[in-house]
């Protein structure tokens, strides 16, 4: 699978197999915390921040609003502002045409990607954004806007959840229920996920 700056992917190890004897099937897994669909805490870019064990629920569950972005630049609060976000939307995800690279799940890694740009990130949180997610494996601009990280510190800074490496090609941009269920990694600054959209 596709992974941050060609990081070593998940791997799956044999520990116990009943072929050579053993009782049951058992295996073990290696994976960084921040593989394929997974959530940001505040502690993955703020020294002291909350783990991803400490993530409030209420933020990872409820109702939710998918945004079409078909723009080339990165998004921005401009772009927001004028998307008629609901006002009482506290979870968005964000749809872009980094969701086509995902009919390739192995695809070599790339930064040419549409990301969430400072002033997305200040308009999430004047406007009490609560989690914000990104269908690539980073929500941080890879240009100069990368510089400090503005992003990733704006939104956890202010304790939003980030979610990366969604899988949204098929979505259609709308209202949904969301269930982001991280793995409760303690004193993680990471967990892989697994995302449901759920159409009433």
């Amino acid at each position: 699978m596709t992974t941050w700056g060609g990081e070593p992917g998940p791997t799956l190890t044999p520990l116990r197999r009943i072929a050579k004897g053993d009782t049951a099937n058992v295996s073990l897994l290696s994976l960084s915390d921040h593989t394929g669909t997974h959530v940001d805490p505040p502690i993955h870019f703020i020294e002291g921040g909350k783990t991803a064990e400490q993530l409030p629920i209420d933020a990872l569950v409820g109702p939710c609003v998918v945004l079409g972005y078909d723009g080339a630049e990165n998004v921005s609060g401009e772009w927001l502002e004028r998307a008629r976000v609901p006002r009482d939307a506290t979870r968005l995800l964000i749809k872009t045409r980094n969701s086509e690279l995902w009919r390739d799940p192995t695809h070599h890694f790339t930064r040419d990607i549409v990301a969430v740009n400072a002033s997305a990130a200040r308009w999430c949180v004047d406007r009490g954004v609560r989690l914000v997610g990104i269908d690539y494996l980073t929500i941080e601009p890879q240009g100069p806007e990368k510089a400090g990280y503005p992003t990733h510190h704006t939104l956890l800074g202010a304790g939003i959840v980030i979610v990366e490496g969604l899988d949204l090609r098929d979505v259609a941009p709308g209202a949904y229920e969301l269930i982001c269920a991280p793995l409760k990694i303690a004193g993680g600054d990471g967990a892989p996920a697994r995302v449901f959209l759920i159409q009433r």
